[in-house]
């Protein structure tokens, strides 16, 4: 049999069976080097598409120092603020006489005068105390603005402005200042069981 195809192949043009010989190898060396490259070539695109899809999440995130500023910022904001809290005392002489101590100095440094801080009354709003308070300044017209406007930061944001009324003090340009001021405290409830 084996001598049969070797007469067979013998009839054909040398150069016809090289060519056929060379052909059939240079497919079995594709074959095997498509088998070979398969996998990595499948993983170079996964990466290539995670790169992409990373690329753009980045891009759409910003510029990471930019929102490093804003959250300082928005930390001194916060800073600020815990520092303008007021906490105040139980007792209701005590509470007016801190309330009166800290608006004198907001006020001395806003260049007006703190002119009287009466206690108002005491009630219960929900699971709050609301402790009421009539206050009274006296000063030009922008650095009395200018107090009522860093009110928050002098009493902290427990304390609501309810009424306020302004007018002409005298002769001087003075503007008299009367406000109502309501501080709001968590309620402390008894204890269970005690």
């Amino acid at each position: 049999m084996m001598e049969r195809i070797l007469a067979a192949l013998a009839k054909f043009d040398s150069r016809l069976l090289l060519g056929t010989m060379f052909l059939i190898a240079c497919l079995l060396a594709f074959e095997s080097w498509v088998l070979v490259l398969a996998k990595p070539f499948a993983q170079y695109r996964q990466l290539a598409a995670t790169r992409a899809s990373l690329a753009t999440l980045l891009r759409a995130t910003g510029n990471p120092s930019g929102e490093l500023g804003q959250l300082a910022a928005e930390l001194k904001q916060l800073s600020g603020r815990l520092t303008g809290e007021l906490s105040l005392p139980r007792a209701q002489d005590q509470m007016a006489a801190a309330l009166m101590l800290a608006l004198d100095r907001s006020a001395d440094r806003s260049g007006i005068m703190l002119t009287g801080v009466k206690p108002g009354t005491r009630r219960q709003v929900q699971e709050f105390e609301e402790v009421a308070f009539d206050v009274s300044a006296r000063g030009k017209y922008l650095p009395l603005c200018a107090w009522l406007m860093n009110f928050e930061h002098t009493l902290g944001q427990d304390a609501t402005v309810t009424e306020f009324q302004m007018r002409a003090a005298d002769a001087d340009r003075q503007v008299a200042l009367t406000l109502k001021v309501a501080l709001y405290r968590p309620l402390q409830l008894p204890l269970a069981g005690k």
